[in-house]
């Protein structure tokens, strides 16, 4: 076997392997951050529910309030109707 054929097909072997190598580190890396952005999505959205929560929440105490007025005004609207 002459010396440059042996070169060769020992360059090519490393060419094979590197490819190989540098495709599994490339899944890996491309896996590890597609992990990181779906943490972020997941905080992101557990940021963006308790924010839709407690403005519910919030909504549901001003609805409450309303409606305590407008019970007062009734009572009081239903008083001067008797008085009349």
């Amino acid at each position: 076997m002459n010396p440059s054929g042996a070169i060769a097909k020992r360059a090519a072997i490393w060419l094979i392997i590197g490819l190989l190598g540098g495709g599994i580190v490339a899944d890996q890396w491309s896996r590890h951050q597609a992990a990181r952005d779906l943490e972020a999505v997941t905080v992101r959205h557990a940021d963006e529910l308790h924010d839709a929560r407690a403005r519910i929440e919030q909504l549901r105490k001003d609805l409450d309030v309303e409606r305590q007025r407008r019970e007062s005004l009734e009572g009081v609207l239903a008083d001067l109707r008797k008085g009349s």
